[in-house]
């Protein structure tokens, strides 16, 4: 594989480094139908991923990054894997003030989160089945998030169980009435061989996929496109590593006081990103570009979920539409990459 965990070249091949990349204004994020509606989600999806507290400034500056992915094109936000899904809601609507047809908002659900709404209503509160805690639950949303829609909801299951359990039937909560209008997918928590059933149409899933996590492939590669399943896919850049955030952090933590870095545990970490080096050696794309056109590549991924990108990195990762595609001759180099 070759090359130096700390050297700038490995910068370059993450894309923290200068591109060849043209400047393209205006928008630059394609649209992708969601099939068995007349909906429509951008090809990326912006993470609202807000801390608890934060300063006014850099709620400021969030809701300014919003509004300009808005202008490339973005029209769907998530905050299904927020830390705090409420503050990021409410910045959503800070920054999107006036109706927009073109919205779509995923929020994330499960047993335990409702669980947790309904203890923080304190004993007084009425009981609740799973259905009526769910529609008091996207209540709450929509208040946060209006006029922004409640536009999908993401149903993540109960951990526990084994790979096999990713076969059987998943079946939805029970949809709240008057609620018709919501798209309802299912978080995959393990790849699953073939697509399950939700007893649901359309049938959504949403799940982990990236050049270093290709498992999800075999599931619903070109082989099952009959079947029209289609997925939300998370994770894109691997946890940071195939944008660069990830080796970034790790050189920022090593200051003063800090321990010694585990060379072991950084060169398990990066050492298959360094495998990728072919993919932005012709300097056309970066590997962030590279991992999106990956991604966005198989026809039944409707979306891919990436965190909302700094400033500098903007232009660069919500422009990757305009970096070449894969050519026949990575794509089978790709293939050989464990």
């Amino acid at each position: 594989m070759g090359g130096d965990l700390g050297t700038v070249e490995y910068a370059g091949l993450l894309g923290t480094g200068e591109v060849d990349m043209p400047s393209v204004p205006g928008p630059t994020i394609s649209r992708r139908p969601v099939p068995g509606t007349e909906r429509f989600f951008s090809a990326v999806a912006i993470s609202v991923d807000p801390p608890a507290v934060a300063p006014p400034s850099a709620d400021a500056r969030t809701v300014t990054l919003l509004r300009q992915a808005r202008e490339h094109g973005v029209t769907t936000f998530d905050v299904a894997a927020a830390r705090f899904p409420e503050r990021g809601e409410r910045l959503i609507a800070t920054a999107f003030p006036s109706s927009d047809p073109d919205l779509e908002v995923i929020v994330g659900r499960s047993v335990q989160s409702l669980a947790r709404e309904r203890s923080a209503r304190g004993p007084s509160g009425p009981i609740e089945d799973l259905g009526a805690a769910l529609e008091a639950s996207l209540e709450q949303s929509g208040r946060r998030l209006a006029p922004a829609p409640v536009s999908v909801v993401e149903w993540i299951p109960e951990a526990g169980g084994s790979p096999g359990d990713a076969r059987e039937p998943t079946l939805l909560p029970p949809v709240p009435s008057g609620r018709r209008e919501l798209l309802w997918a299912v978080r995959l928590l393990f790849p699953p061989s073939a697509p399950p059933s939700t007893g649901h149409s359309p049938t959504l899933f949403a799940g982990d996929l990236s050049l270093l996590d290709r498992e999800l492939v075999s599931g619903f590669g070109p082989t099952n496109r009959k079947l029209e399943a289609s997925v939300i896919a998370r994770n894109p850049f691997s946890d940071g590593r195939l944008d660069g955030s990830r080796f970034a952090a790790a050189a920022l933590l090593a200051g003063p006081g800090a321990g010694p870095i585990d060379l072991r545990r950084l060169r398990a970490d990066f050492e298959p990103v360094l495998a990728l080096g072919f993919l932005t050696k012709s300097r056309r794309r970066t590997l962030a570009q590279a991992a999106l056109r990956f991604v966005l590549g198989w026809p039944w991924v409707v979306t891919s979920v990436i965190p909302l990108p700094t400033p500098e990195r903007f232009e660069e990762i919500l422009g990757f539409e305009s970096s070449p595609p894969f050519t026949d001759d990575e794509r089978a180099a790709l293939d050989l990459v464990k």
